[in-house]
């Protein structure tokens, strides 16, 4: 059983280079999987480095200029050749057995979905709040979502798909194919009103359909977290676009701007920004100044993620083809 490693990119030709390079240090010889590199509109030198990794490994690079991270998503998913798809970030570095330990984890037929640790490779020193807020334990170890990274230790066991994230997401061919591919998601930020729920889509139809997610201590990788991932507007910024995620969901779920219980509690929980800006307030006065900071964050987000919510909510009622676009059943053309 051989894989095929798929990474979108745009504009971030020297990270890519990063991620490549780990890609031929892997156990299996460079024969035994192929990478695709799909280009989703860059203007900085991204071909020259796909040019470079072409002798070393067995490399396809193809344009997918239309933007969204879907779109580069899917263009891998017609061009790969293997069962097993490996779908990774360009700002990850694979340790040496990720792609040997994929496919052996899907020599399992009942394997649908295989994750790993997602290590954080911090480019600076993190803030003291930031630290304090990756070592609290989540599920079965730490996970930080607005980073991308997660660590559950060592160990092969079944884990909920919605703890496999896009940056070290492999799936068989068949069951994606089935689930319609991926929703619209990394959209630039002129196109944020049609950015939709990614690979959480694809994981509820894991979910739902009784297939198994396995984690897999050995198939990890180390994600980059740029140091300007690591301010308050960063979780900002993540938290507007998760509103805006959530919305989206919402309105797939009910049929369309139907009230759903989801929304009542979005519409009882937004007007409650100016509360939450009291909090903030009050949180700078508690606690020591790691805890008062991480609170002020994680408020302040809280009020991002309403307004992304609100936002998605405008957009799509003044315009019926955004409406469409939500409830498209696939995305794959």
């Amino acid at each position: 059983m051989k894989a095929s490693v798929i990474i979108p990119t745009r504009n971030r030709a020297n990270v890519l280079a990063r991620c490549l390079e780990s890609l031929t240090r892997q156990t299996l010889p460079a024969e035994a999987f192929e990478v695709l590199v799909i280009d989703n509109g860059s203007t900085d030198h991204t071909p020259d480095v796909t040019r470079r990794y072409a002798f070393s490994l067995q490399l396809t690079y193809a344009c997918a200029p239309e933007p969204g991270l879907h779109v580069g998503r899917h263009e891998g998913l017609r061009q790969a050749k293997s069962d097993v798809l490996m779908f990774a970030d360009d700002d990850i570095q694979a340790e040496a057995d990720w792609v040997e330990t994929v496919v052996k984890t899907f020599e399992n037929p009942n394997v649908a979905l295989v994750g790993g640790n997602n290590y954080p490779l911090f480019e600076t020193q993190p803030p003291e709040w930031l630290m304090h807020r990756w070592k609290k334990p989540v599920y079965k170890g730490r996970a930080l979502d607005s980073l991308s990274i997660l660590d559950f230790g060592e160990g092969v066991f079944e884990i909920d798909p919605g703890y496999v994230w896009g940056c070290n997401y492999s799936i068989k061919k068949g069951v994606l194919l089935k689930a319609g591919g991926f929703h619209p998601d990394g959209m630039p930020k002129e196109c944020l009103r049609f950015r939709g729920d990614g690979e959480t889509h694809v994981s509820d139809v894991v979910r739902s359909s009784g297939h198994r997610a396995i984690f897999n201590s050995r198939a990890s990788v180390w994600h980059l977290v740029a140091q300007n991932r690591m301010t308050r507007t960063h979780f900002e910024q993540r938290a507007y676009a998760q509103g805006i995620s959530d919305s989206y969901t919402a309105i797939r779920l009910s049929g369309g701007l139907k009230t759903s219980w989801t929304l009542k509690v979005r519409r009882k929980l937004c007007p409650l920004r100016p509360t939450l800006r009291t909090l903030i307030q009050f949180a700078m006065n508690m606690g020591n100044s790691v805890e008062r900071e991480l609170c002020a964050v994680q408020l302040s987000a809280a009020i991002a993620y309403c307004k992304g919510y609100e936002f998605h909510r405008r957009e799509v009622s003044a315009d019926p083809a955004l409406l469409k676009w939500a409830l498209k059943k696939d995305y794959l053309e």
